[in-house]
């Protein structure tokens, strides 16, 4: 996912001007190291989620924080990213874990000889400290973490508030960053657990509610404090540690306490600062880069990149789509007719072969996931049932008039007797929705809708317009799994307006402007079998449902969307990293690996020196 984001906001920032005096030459530190064959052993990358930052702290809690998730930064575990089963995972600090029947009680054991890389242990204190500073994130509040405890010399146990059943509870628990408790420690005033319960409360009690008020502003202030901590040396319980971190690099060495250090084959990683996309394809193109993520490109850019000697294009699922949604409080896109005939008008291959040819896949079906979800949690017959939506003109004008539209000339006339013109919203430096936006206005208005594409000036203002409702048609990132809430909140949460509020599904009215329902479907939609499901509802039910349990409710959901077309997928985006075998081999293939960071793969034995 955060890879996805990764090459979407690519596409828009530019990702911006760092400092200056920035150096590309790190050559010197390569020759620098060396295995005991004397073989090149520095591995060189980019970090994918932001530069280097001159003078940013070494914390993983600041957003410009010089620290490198999967490296010098480790979890409990590593998501296996499955679309049916969001539980699965590689190990990482923890061996193993369990969870109570109810699933609202995980207890996990923490590596066998795991230490940090001053030499001292990793404890279950280390856990709890990061738990409480989760908290100050406003990160363990997400997952209705209540309580923390040592329950033996290596394990924790971890407890949901009273009363909460997330069933994404484990997944967030071993997603956790985990920090010393030497570092972190001090940071945290004597009382932080006395703070998070309080804060933590949940009932009626004025008093109460009032202290929780005080409490929740206290940890928010103590959240800022810590993300602007700088620590005075890294300390790492990952296979890696920073050594230095110039304007140009920061240079990681091999952790020889990380607990799986034997089969670390990699003595140190390089990792490159940039100024923008077009850095990150030299580096590529000079087959500088033993591995990097996929950043917004043209094709002759990808083609020049793959014709370096070494270099490799590796493909894994990305639950990520790009979809236009309606605004259904704007007429006429209130009318279902009227989004049926718009999903039959817009080509989609045609889009997806201008705006996304690189990493995008035509989405087969508008049902909310992107295909490869789908086909983990539909039958092949429940499938079938799903209308494909393909491009036919004909019946977009059949379904028009059907709604009393008009057509004159080459003029389409709605109901009320007005001509129809159409806004489509994108977003400056978002290349892929600018180009599609501009092959979709071709489309409908040769149609006989005229239609312009419209850019706003920044992607945070972007989502403050369509927040308010000040679009009518927008594009959208939807699908954002693999988890099926996750999935479907993206619909079927705030844009519909359904919000929890003190533990309860709230839904509030799109004339509210600041609540962010944009799409305000009605309450209620009917299913193809005629019976009628309310989405919100549905969707909030996946957080306290099993996987297995879940099915049912995916599917008609799946069904729902579907049918009501609340949005048009229009492609799926796929997961691409590039790798350079002259220097490094073994790989993992495994899509559910290659999903993590570059750093979790060698932490678990793979990536050695040829």
């Amino acid at each position: 996912m955060k890879k996805a984001i990764f090459f979407a906001m690519a596409t828009t920032m530019g990702l911006g001007l760092l400092v200056s005096g920035c150096s590309g030459n790190t050559g010197s530190t390569n020759k620098a190291s060396s295995n005991k064959n004397g073989k090149t052993a520095a591995f060189t990358t980019i970090d994918e989620y932001h530069p280097i930052t001159v003078g940013a702290p070494m914390n993983p809690f600041n957003t410009k924080g010089n620290t490198f998730l999967g490296y010098d930064v480790y979890q409990l575990g590593w998501s296996k990213h499955s679309a049916t089963n969001v539980n699965a995972f590689y190990k990482g600090l923890a061996s193993n874990w369990s969870e109570n029947s109810a699933g609202n009680k995980v207890t996990i054991t923490i590596q066998p000889g795991a230490k940090w890389s001053d030499g001292t242990p990793v404890t279950p204190q280390d856990i709890i400290t990061s738990m409480a500073v989760a908290f100050t994130q406003g990160n363990a509040q997400a997952f209705y973490l209540g309580s923390v405890k040592k329950v033996g010399s290596n394990q924790v146990e971890f407890d949901q508030l009273p009363g909460s059943h997330y069933n994404l509870f484990l997944e967030h628990v071993l997603s956790q960053p985990i920090v010393p408790n030497e570092v972190y420690g001090p940071q945290l005033p004597n009382n932080i657990w006395t703070l998070i319960k309080e804060a933590n409360y949940q009932g009626n009690n004025a008093a109460q509610k009032a202290t929780s008020k005080k409490a929740g502003a206290k940890l928010t202030a103590l959240g800022k404090t810590i993300a602007k901590f700088a620590p005075k040396k890294d300390i790492s319980a990952g296979p890696f540690v920073i050594k230095s971190l110039n304007p140009g690099e920061a240079v990681l060495n091999k952790n020889p306490d990380f607990y799986n250090a034997k089969k670390v084959h990699i003595n140190q990683v390089v990792f490159r600062n940039y100024t923008g996309n077009q850095q990150i394809w030299n580096y590529l193109i000079a087959g500088q880069l033993d591995v990097a993520p996929f950043t917004a490109m043209s094709q002759s850019t990808m083609k020049k990149i793959l014709a370096t000697k070494g270099n490799k294009k590796v493909i894994y699922p990305s639950y990520v789509s790009a979809s236009l949604a309606f605004n259904e409080s704007t007429y006429p896109y209130n009318m279902l007719q009227v989004r049926k005939a718009l999903a039959y008008l817009i080509n989609r291959p045609a889009v997806q072969k201008v705006a996304e040819p690189a990493v995008g896949k035509v989405d087969t079906y508008t049902d909310g996931m992107v295909d490869a979800a789908t086909k983990s949690w539909l039958t092949s017959s429940q499938m079938s049932q799903l209308n494909k939506y393909d491009y036919n003109t004909a019946k977009a004008a059949q379904l028009l008039k059907s709604a009393g539209f008009t057509k004159k000339g080459n003029q389409w006339y709605m109901p009320n007797g007005k001509a129809w013109k159409a806004t489509i919203e994108t977003v400056n430096g978002f290349n892929d929705w600018i180009e599609a936006g501009k092959v979709i206005s071709n489309e409908m208005s040769s149609f006989g809708i005229p239609t312009n594409p419209k850019m706003s000036s920044s992607y945070a203002q972007y989502l403050k317009n369509l927040a308010a409702g000040k679009f009518a048609i927008g594009f959208w990132l939807d699908a954002l799994g693999p988890a099926a809430y996750n999935t479907y909140v993206r619909i079927y949460g705030t844009p519909d307006g359904y919000n929890v509020v003190g533990g309860k599904l709230t839904r509030y009215a799109a004339k509210d402007k600041s609540k962010g329902n944009w799409i305000n479907l009605p309450s209620t939609v009917k299913l193809p079998d005629g019976t009628s499901v309310n989405p919100g509802k549905l969707t909030y039910s996946l957080n306290s449902l099993s996987q297995a349990n879940q099915k049912a409710v995916v599917q008609k959901l799946a069904l729902a969307t579907n049918e009501n077309v609340p949005l048009i997928e229009l492609w799926d985006y796929i997961g691409v990293e590039f790798t350079n075998n002259s220097r490094f081999t073994d790989y993992p293939t495994q899509p559910s690996m290659l999903a993590n960071p570059a750093g979790v793969w060698i932490g678990s034995g793979y990536v050695q020196p040829k």
